[in-house]
Order: structure tokens, then sequence, then C-alpha cells
């Protein structure tokens, strides 16, 4: 009995509870941010030298949205009217853009490092995303017929706006409550501790980095700013180029879980299966990549 009361206050109430974690994520955080878009997106046509049509402001906006939250701006995606402009942008959002608790692990590493380890960092950032965006741009183009002049959205009403927004967060909550559900379970019964000790071994052998990498980088899957934060706690375990290697890991990485049950929601099985597939692959590449070089490097 005592079992099945811890299981429900987990659950419930711990990390990624339903009373704790999904409420303020789905109202205090999502909300607002869709709020926001559905009001700029009744206004940007009102701007003369801003274009909704325009690729390059799309992904600017969405980009900045990202820089804050990966996940909201995933969920703000429906209010784009090109799929293939959704395609690009998703693909674009999870692999290239880093999110808020990223940007601040960067900065702290640039505090923690020398600027030769950290222009090196930079310079593989660099390299990696302009190689990544080349191949997105290649892989998902925008359709000749997205620079075609819209009708303009309705006249603005808040309530209007409110009440769509309210609307989206209310679809989305069922399943991101049962994700946070099969999370919370299996942070109770040791299966993530199981995994780490399982997987540890590989983090070894095939990107010469300690077995704590493996927690840190399945941190950085469940919740972004706990994987960053636990390397913050855990840099004394690493030299400055294996924290370059977990880093850039973690920045062109998996979507977080948040992310991930959106990503399912609105791609469907097959086809979110594909981009988390193959963003953990990425990922996977470019830690064998950096440890390479480090090697090579001496």
């Amino acid at each position: 009995m005592d079992n099945i009361s811890s299981l429900f206050l987990c659950i419930f109430f711990g990390e990624f509870g339903l009373l704790t974690l999904a409420p303020r994520y789905l109202f205090l955080v999502l909300f607002p941010i869709l709020l926001l878009l559905e009001i700029a997106g009744r206004l940007l046509p009102l701007i003369p030298f801003l274009k909704e049509n325009d690729p390059l402001v799309n992904q600017f906006l969405y980009s900045l949205i990202g820089l804050g939250c990966t996940t909201a701006a995933i969920a703000s995606l429906d209010s784009l009217h090109s799929a293939s402009m959704r395609a690009r942008m998703l693909w674009i959002l999870i692999l290239l853009v880093p999110c808020s608790s990223q940007l601040a692990l960067i900065a702290a590493f640039a505090s923690m490092v020398t600027v030769r380890v950290f222009l090196l960092f930079f310079l593989l950032f660099v390299c990696f995303t302009a190689a990544l965006y080349f191949s997105v741009t290649r892989l998902c183009p925008l359709n000749p017929d997205m620079c075609r002049p819209r009708q303009a959205k309705e006249q603005l009403h808040l309530l209007t706006a409110v009440k769509n927004a309210f609307f989206s967060v209310l679809e989305t909550a069922p399943t991101f409550c049962a994700g946070s559900a099969v999370i919370s379970v299996a942070m109770y019964s040791g299966l993530l501790d199981a995994l780490c000790r399982i997987c540890a071994p590989l983090m070894d052998t095939f990107l010469h980095l300690p077995p704590e990498a493996f927690g840190l980088l399945l941190l950085n899957v469940l919740k972004r700013d706990f994987g960053s934060a636990s390397l913050l706690s855990f840099a004394g375990a690493f030299d400055g180029f294996q924290i370059v290697t977990l880093l850039l890991m973690m920045i062109f990485s998996v979507p977080c879980f948040n992310s991930t049950i959106l990503l399912f929601k609105r791609q469907g099985f097959s086809g979110a299966g594909f981009i988390w597939l193959g963003s953990l692959l990425l990922s996977l590449l470019v830690g064998r990549i950096c440890s390479s070089l480090f090697l090579l490097l001496g």
C-alpha cells in the first residue's frame, strides 16, 4: 500500500508531476506564448516592412521563439499556412536553435574554460550549424506558391485570441500529461537508472567520455534545464575538450521530453519517430566527430 501511495505521489507531485510540472508549463509558459503569437499573427500583415509570407521573416520570428522555449515554438507552428515551411522550421527548431537553458549553459561554459577551448567550441558550433542548415534547406525546399500574397487576417479581437490560445493548450494537455505520467513511473521504478548502467560503457568505447556522460545526456533528453544544470555540477569530472563534446551533443540533440510529446502529437508516430531518431543519430555523430578530432589533436 505504501508503494502505491509513493507511486501516486511521484506521478502527481514529482519532478514531472501532473499537478506540478504539467499545469505550470501548460498555463504559465505555453499559454502566454501562444496568446502572443495569436495576436502577432493578426498584427504582422499590418506592418508595411514585414510580410507574413516572407520565409526569412518566418524563420527569424519562430527561431527567436525557439531561443526561449523549443516546445512553445513547435506548438506555434500551427499558425503557418505552408506545410513546407512548417517542415523546415520543425527541423531548424529541433536541430539548430538552442533553447534558453542551453544559452545559459553556453554562457557559463565560456566563463569556465580558457579562450582557446571556447574558440574551438565556437568554431565547431558554427561549422555544424552551417552544414545542418544547408542540409535542411535542401531537404525541405519551399513551395513557389508560398510567396503569393494572401488575404489579410480578420480584425484583431483580444477575446478571440485568448480563446484560440486556451483551446490550443487544452488540445495539447492530454498527450503532455500522459507523457509526464510515463516518465514519472520510469523514474520511480528505477528503469532510468538501469538504462544508465547498461549504456554507460558505450560512452567510453564510442565517444571516449566518462560513464557519467550518459546520465547527463539522458537528463538533457528529459528536460534540457536538468541536463544543463547537471553538466555544470559535474564539470569537474570532465576536461575542457570532453565538456566541448558533451555541450555540442546536448545542443544538436533530440528534443526534450516536452517537445517530444508535442512532436508526436503534431507529426504522428512515423513522422515524429523519423525526426527523433534522426536527431539522435546526428547527436551521436557530432560527439563521435568531436571526440575523434580531439584524439587526433592529442
